[in-house]
């Protein structure tokens, strides 16, 4: 394990802290800005953190408690300035035990060929700030976090490391579709609106948000009735397919559940058909390549994975439409509940973007 370098020179108001991974920059931004993974490292080994807010784009805050073993809370946040993929982020942060000592870091990520140097720099508003800090303890904390982040990226290429995520557009009442869902009208009678925040009314933080889900994404379930809509002559071609993005050339494969394996498949070999869920989600994993697997559709399938407890998130883009009727993603009569935490929320015009990570 690679050590931990703190330094804070006396008389100045700086703290920098260096650490070398095995891993990759995009692994290591991915660990910081992945609501569902940071919990797994940010912090001391004997405390609990719980997320509040968390939306890391320029603009966007966070906020997150960490409960230490004798019911503690302690609060902290702050606001991004900068996050750009994979190279750096900007934020601010402050502990709310000690509010209006707010300090200004810069975390860049450094490929060094094999390995990835993390170097954070911390600027506080003055040397007894900063020496507060320092007197708090943080040296322990800060260590415990890097070496925790060290043990979570070192297991990120482990097929069974994968995250099973539900990730769906809903209307306000809980519908996937409107009625009438079929290969000619996909969203069904009136459903288009699911799906706007993807097309016509995307903003940059959609697109951006559609463009982090695909090259998170290391394979795709889907159902039947799914499949014949993509597969079918108004679904996906060279310019749409999974995710909409814009790099279509490195989809990633397809485990479609079905009985029947279709005559032909239009879209080529990318597709894979199998008989059940629990096969569909096991084959998945082997071919995510430590990458999450998404669970894409249609909300027959969507919610067998979610009361089997098969999934670790689930993702809702909740548009802003009642559709009164079509596919509901929870059907009456499941006698268990779902239980959620929730990870973060994005709002845009088209859609409200919820995480929650599933409870067992």
């Amino acid at each position: 394990m690679n050590p931990t370098a703190i330094t804070a020179q006396p008389g100045s108001p700086f703290i920098e802290i260096v650490r070398d991974f095995d891993a990759t920059p995009a692994q290591l931004f991915r660990a910081y800005t992945d609501p569902d993974l940071i919990v797994r490292w940010l912090g001391p080994r004997d405390v609990e953190m719980r997320v509040v807010e968390f939306d890391p784009h320029p603009g966007g805050t966070y906020r997150y408690v960490h409960l230490d073993p004798d019911g503690g809370e302690h609060v902290f946040h702050g606001v991004y300035h900068a996050v750009d993929s994979g190279e750096r982020i900007v934020q601010t942060f402050e502990y709310e035990g000690a509010p209006g000592n707010v300090s200004l870091e810069t975390l860049a990520f450094e490929d060094l060929g094999g390995q990835t140097r993390v170097r954070t720099r911390s600027v506080f508003p003055s040397v007894e700030a900063r020496d507060a800090m320092i007197a708090s303890g943080m040296e322990h904390g800060i260590r415990d976090s890097m070496d925790r982040l060290d043990e979570l990226v070192s297991e990120a290429d482990r097929p069974e490391a994968s995250r099973v995520i539900v990730d769906i557009s809903m209307s306000l009442d809980g519908y996937v579709t409107g009625p009438g869902a079929d290969p000619e009208h996909g969203l069904g009678i009136g459903g288009e609106p699911l799906h706007s925040w993807v097309a016509d009314q995307r903003t940059p933080r959609d697109a951006e948000i559609l463009h982090r889900s695909f090259t998170e994404t290391g394979a795709v379930v889907m159902g039947r009735n799914t499949f014949d809509v993509v597969d079918g002559p108004q679904g996906w071609d060279d310019e749409i397919g999974y995710g909409y993005d814009e790099d279509q050339t490195a989809a990633p494969p397809v485990f479609v559940v079905t009985h029947t394996r279709p005559a032909t498949v239009r879209l080529g070999e990318r597709f894979r058909f199998v008989h059940d869920v629990a096969t569909a989600v096991e084959q998945a994993r082997a071919a995510s390549g430590g990458k999450d697997v998404v669970v894409m559709g249609g909300g027959s399938i969507a919610s067998q994975v979610l009361y089997a407890g098969l999934a670790d998130v689930l993702r809702i883009h909740l548009a802003p439409i009642v559709l009164g009727d079509g596919t509901p993603l929870f059907p009456q009569g499941n006698p268990e509940p779902i239980r959620l935490e929730p990870l973060g929320a994005v709002s845009a015009p088209g859609a409200e973007h919820l995480t929650y990570r599933v409870l067992a």
